[in-house]
């Protein structure tokens, strides 16, 4: 198993920590938000409502970077442009950090460039997603990281922007 693989595993785990294991199981998992457009992550947060998600908050990259340490959220969801700190910036540093290396992280722009999703998969990206993407590509990338379940019944599908 590659080492990088190895880390992501243990950390879905809560590693050697039975107590992190055991709480893994009994909350709902975490997602930190790292994009600086205060719509969208108000919008993201009430797109997700009706599943069983937590969404914790950054408006820019050297704050994700702090609240990826400080919380050790299940996943992160990135943009790449932000002020203080970009993206790639975030990813980098996300990936040389013991406590957060093993984080998934999901790339979340508008960027088009096939070059710009080489390069940050390239980084450690776990995934790339473009805005606007429909909930359910949402749910879809966000389920390859960590369980996402309903909470109850919702509304149609809509595009996050």
């Amino acid at each position: 198993m590659h080492a990088t693989t190895q880390r992501r595993a243990k950390h879905r785990l809560g590693g050697a920590n039975t107590h992190s294991a055991r709480l893994a199981h009994t909350r709902n998992p975490r997602i930190l938000f790292i994009d600086d457009d205060p719509d969208l992550q108000a919008t993201l947060e009430m797109r997700l409502r009706p599943y069983a998600v937590e969404v914790e908050h950054a408006y820019f990259g050297t704050q994700g970077i702090i609240e990826a340490i400080k919380s050790r959220p299940d996943m992160v969801l990135m943009d790449l442009a932000m002020p203080n700190g970009s993206g790639e910036y975030v990813l980098e540093t996300m990936r040389r950090n013991r406590d957060t290396a093993a984080i998934p992280v999901v790339v979340f722009t508008g960027m088009r460039d096939a070059s710009v999703r080489r390069r940050v998969i390239s980084l450690g990206a776990d995934g790339y997603l473009q805005k606007p993407a429909s909930l359910a590509e949402l749910i879809d990338a966000i389920g390859r990281h960590i369980p996402i379940a309903r909470k109850e019944s919702g509304g149609p599908h809509t595009r996050v922007s």
